[in-house]
């Protein structure tokens, strides 16, 4: 895992809970969580499929790619800290914060 930084801008269209949103000035992708840990790792999968226009249900299992209960763990544990973990997956970093906020990029081919 890489502990990276990202931009804060805000999103040029708004969205909620169950919705990307797109900024041009970094090429990303914004989603957030409430504080519920059964919301992470589905706003994760969700926000990638929506990147990368795959349907979640037929994407590989988020576990194989890094520990959901380890990642939720520490981030929900952790809403006073300012942590983020950065990692691969479906051809996209993201980057999820304990702030709430989830960061998909897409790598370039």
């Amino acid at each position: 895992m890489t502990d990276t930084a990202h931009s804060d801008s805000s999103a040029t269209h708004p969205f909620g809970e169950d919705s990307v949103g797109f900024d041009p000035t970094t090429g990303t992708f914004h989603a957030r969580f409430d504080g519920d840990p059964k919301t992470l790792v589905v706003t994760i999968v969700e926000a990638v499929g929506s990147v990368t226009n795959c349907d979640p249900v037929s994407m590989p299992p988020l576990f194989e790619t890094i520990n959901p209960e380890a990642l939720t763990n520490l981030l929900i544990s952790s809403r006073e800290t300012d942590i983020e973990v950065t990692f691969d997956y479906e051809g996209c970093h993201v980057t999820a914060s304990s702030h709430g906020s989830i960061v998909v990029e897409p790598l370039e081919e």
